[in-house]
């Protein structure tokens, strides 16, 4: 009877040692995705932005007026909460409501801000050289 049990020892102690990773192997885990979140991010900003058009300059995470210095002011301005803003879960508040900025002709720039107060800056960039100028306009 005792004999099947100090068998399961050996092994259940080994695939311990195994599962457990270190601090600095988690860490660098943690690095690699956020890099990987952060370019995949930055891919699907300009993803239909032409090569040519202004909104091309504007980066990942500027803040509301260096864009307006890059593009000029805004021909109007739009803001509408994000599904985030109700999820209970969302304890950092991130990303609970976008800005959006429209520029007549070029095409509009999105900013992320939170719930309380965070400005997280540009994150999204749309080509439309039918805009309007904004949400009223149309």
């Amino acid at each position: 009877m005792t004999k099947p049990i100090l068998r399961t020892i050996p092994v259940l102690i080994l695939s311990l040692l195994v599962s457990c990773k270190s601090a600095e192997e988690k860490r660098a885990a943690k690095e690699a995705k956020r890099a990987e979140q952060e370019a995949e991010a930055k891919r699907r900003m300009h993803e239909n932005v032409p090569p040519d058009s202004p909104l091309r300059k504007v980066e990942l995470g500027m803040t509301e007026s260096q864009v307006t210095d890059i593009l000029g002011p805004q021909t109007s301005t739009d803001s509408h909460v994000t599904g985030k803003a109700y999820n209970p879960f969302n304890y950092g508040g991130r990303d609970t409501m976008r800005i959006v900025y429209h520029w007549k002709g070029v095409g509009r720039v999105e900013f992320s801000a939170g719930s309380w107060g965070q400005r997280n800056g540009a994150i999204l960039c749309i080509h439309d050289p039918n805009e309007l100028g904004g949400a009223a306009a149309k």
